[in-house]
């Protein structure tokens, strides 16, 4: 497989990490290209930082984490306001992911799916943004094959382990399996970076406890017509 350009497009600086850190870095290390879309700077997340020094303070931990990873792009802030996702213009929204789609051409979309994992309104409402814009950029894109999209997804086989996730649809029925095993460790790294979030400093303790193998998604686009995809050995 080519090398793949690879676009995750969240809600906060951390859901990447969560969500796709071992996928970002597999991109990187086979010679892909990657830009992260943050909807917003997190500025009401997390207990340790004032609220006015928060949304600073939670860019630059974002930033330190993607060149842990070795991203060369920056991350793309659209400055929207935490916890306010949901009263944003959604035709502004979608307009702008779609200006980063065109700008960047990925071949993969990687996002929140209907439910935003944890029914967060601000997953909810980016994940809205990023399909809508996914697929007017998919009926703009030629050639093969078609750019495909990723919704964050979990086994509910282990999504139960993990506290406050109400886990349906697609996000509890992954059918693309990345192969993350080498990045683990890097992933729990970049979770402890982010030093404000609490909420990042469990998640990362929990797979420093548990150890797996994959990445987990749900290809929405284009339909797998057989079952499932494996990225990796």
């Amino acid at each position: 497989m080519p090398p793949l350009r690879f676009m995750a497009v969240f809600a906060h600086p951390d859901d990447e990490t969560s969500a796709a850190g071992g996928t970002l870095c597999r991109v990187i290390d086979e010679g892909g290209e990657a830009l992260v879309v943050t909807a917003t700077r997190g500025g009401t997340g997390g207990q340790r930082i004032a609220r006015e020094e928060l949304p600073a303070v939670r860019e630059a931990e974002l930033r330190a984490v993607l060149r842990s990873y070795g991203v060369a792009s920056p991350p793309l802030l659209l400055g929207y306001r935490d916890q306010e996702m949901k009263d944003a213009d959604p035709a502004e929204v979608t307009a702008r992911v779609l200006d980063a789609m065109r700008a960047f051409k990925p071949d993969v979309v990687a996002t929140f799916g209907p439910l935003g994992i944890s029914r967060h309104d601000d997953h909810i409402a980016i994940h809205r943004a990023a399909r809508e814009a996914f697929y007017a950029y998919a009926k703009e894109a030629q050639g093969e094959p078609p750019p495909r999209l990723w919704y964050a997804a979990i086994d509910t086989s282990v999504g139960g382990d993990i506290d406050g996730l109400e886990l349906d649809g697609p996000e509890a029925a992954p059918n693309v399996y990345v192969d993350a095993a080498d990045y683990w460790r890097k992933k729990s790294g970049a979770l402890r970076l982010y030093r404000s979030q609490e909420d990042a400093q469990e998640f990362a303790a929990y797979l420093e406890a548990n150890f797996f193998a994959c990445e987990t998604f749900h290809q929405e686009h284009p339909a797998l017509e057989e079952g499932h995809v494996v990225l990796g050995p």
